[in-house]
């Protein structure tokens, strides 16, 4: 770690695998009070046991001098959070111009600014500096791809991509969408991180239907399995049940004090459970949206929830790094599962009901005995935190998207890996499967939906 003398700013030599985008940088001399400015950062929410979002916010610069102690000279009107010290500061074109550090007081009154250390002090410093030289790069692993798979190998070739525009997607699903007694087709809804909702025809690719729904990130969203409603959940603490042939809000399920994170329906379309930033699971009767249960217990956020398919059981997974089994019926804990290093992000549950699947911020896949809670395999290969994980009807194929931009095939038998989808410019936090298996839809924040079709290697 090298500190700038009297200055608070330090560098950290490191070196890595991933591939980084280099920003473009702006010049902070030429920068004057009342522009508009952004910082960017992954502040805490709340407590120290919740996750982490990235988040951008927009305000004014009202001071560039070399006045202030400590190397800072920007002060800006920005809303800046604990966690985000680091950030960069941009300017209306997305040049990077300072480095966040601190808030303070404008001398003897009330009003807070954050200050920032500018990009020209950095880069004089760094200028001058001689940083360790790694004795040996490291390589990046090579992992299976589509086009190596061995002869029969089942894997997933791209058929679309769609450019969303309208923020980073934060969750899909897919559903085979019902009007009265005909079937319109496969669809794909998405949640965006500006508070959209989007609706797709997956055969042509075609936005179907987009609507503002709700005041903050969307960061999940479900389809009924009888193809009628689509629920969404989102950081504005609020659950909303939608007519999904028509985009018309249907209720509105309020309990939730933080963020909700994720969703799951039963098979009979008749039970929600959500999971939130608040630590609990709260468990709903539709389509009124009566609340049946709150289950409490974990101690950190509740990024995934998912309900057997007979039923019975509920499983959650937490940010608290463990992996809660539940009776549905009753909302009495089973079992708790521990074996995860870091936050379990996803959770989902074969169709025969026998094996729970887990990722977590590890970068590693686990599946249990959903029975008797007995870990069966660790699977690894992503060089960052698994984000999703869903399985083929059959119990023969795992899929995981990761924050490492890629998607893993991975066979469920031996846990070897079986082939890598490439493409994501962005962290990969959401793959949904049609049911019979021949369509994966993967999320990003990289602004894509992309659509892959099942092939099968000659």
């Amino acid at each position: 770690l090298r500190r700038m003398p009297g200055v608070d700013l330090a560098i950290l030599p490191f070196i890595s695998t991933s591939n980084y985008p280099v920003a473009r940088l702006g010049n902070s001399q030429q920068i004057s009070a009342g522009q508009r400015v952004y910082v960017a950062g992954w502040p805490r929410s709340g407590g120290a046991s919740r996750q982490r979002r990235f988040i951008n916010t927009e305000g004014l610069l009202t001071e560039a001098s070399s006045k202030l102690p400590r190397g800072y000279a920007l002060s800006y009107t920005n809303l800046v959070r604990i966690g985000m010290s680091g950030g960069p500061v941009l300017d209306n074109q997305g040049r990077v111009i300072g480095i966040n550090g601190m808030v303070r007081l404008v001398g003897d009154s009330d009003t807070i600014v954050a200050s920032g250390i500018s990009i020209d002090t950095y880069l004089t410093w760094r200028s001058q500096l001689k940083l360790p030289t790694p004795v040996k790069t490291p390589q990046v692993g090579v992992s299976p791809t589509a086009a190596s798979a061995k002869t029969g190998t089942v894997f997933y070739k791209l058929a679309n991509t769609l450019k969303v525009g309208t923020g980073s997607v934060s969750s899909v699903a897919i559903g085979t969408v019902a009007q009265g007694r005909s079937v319109k087709g496969l669809m794909a809804a998405s949640g965006h991180s500006d508070g959209t909702i989007s609706l797709w025809n997956l055969s042509t690719g075609k936005l179907i239907r987009s609507w503002r729904g709700h005041g903050g990130a969307v960061n999940a969203v479900v389809i009924s399995p009888d193809g009628q409603t689509l629920v969404s959940g989102g950081d504005d603490r609020m659950i909303k049940t939608w007519n999904i042939n028509t985009g018309k809000p249907l209720v509105t399920l309020t309990g939730h004090h933080d963020t909700v994170a994720t969703l799951a329906f039963s098979a009979d379309s008749k039970t929600l459970v959500s999971g939130s930033w608040d630590n609990t699971i709260k468990i709903w009767q539709l389509p009124k949206g009566k609340l049946l249960h709150t289950l409490t217990g974990h101690l950190g956020s509740v990024n995934s929830v998912e309900i057997s398919p007979d039923g019975k059981t509920l499983v959650s997974g937490s940010q608290d790094t463990t992996i809660r089994l539940w009776n549905l019926t009753t909302g009495k804990l089973v079992r708790i599962l521990k074996g995860h290093s870091r936050s379990v992000s996803s959770v989902a549950i074969s169709l025969d009901g026998k094996i729970l699947a887990s990722g977590g911020g590890d970068g590693t896949i686990r599946l249990w005995n959903l029975n008797t809670g007995k870990l069966t395999k660790t699977l690894t290969g992503h060089t960052d935190g698994v984000w999703s994980v869903t399985m083929t009807r059959d119990g023969s194929t795992l899929i995981s998207g990761s924050w490492d931009k890629t998607i893993k095939l991975w066979d469920m038998r031996s846990g070897q890996l079986k082939s890598t989808l490439n493409g994501h410019s962005g962290y990969v936090v959401a793959v949904a499967l049609s049911q019979d298996g021949q369509t994966l839809v993967s999320g990003g924040w990289d602004q894509q939906i992309r659509i892959w079709r099942k092939q099968i290697s000659n």
